[in-house]
């Protein structure tokens, strides 16, 4: 395990072999996403 830094905070990381050759920076999300504006209310009716 492997505590990659993600600008934010440190996210632990378990390395496999899928992961050997990519950087450790993909596998530590940066961004949340909480859903589009007014997504909630469409569709139902």
């Amino acid at each position: 395990t492997i505590a990659v830094h993600n600008g934010r905070q440190f996210v632990p990381v378990y390395v496999t072999e899928n992961m050997v050759g990519h950087k450790l920076g993909e596998f530590s999300p940066t961004r949340s996403f909480r859903g589009h504006a007014g997504a909630k209310n469409k569709g139902k009716k």
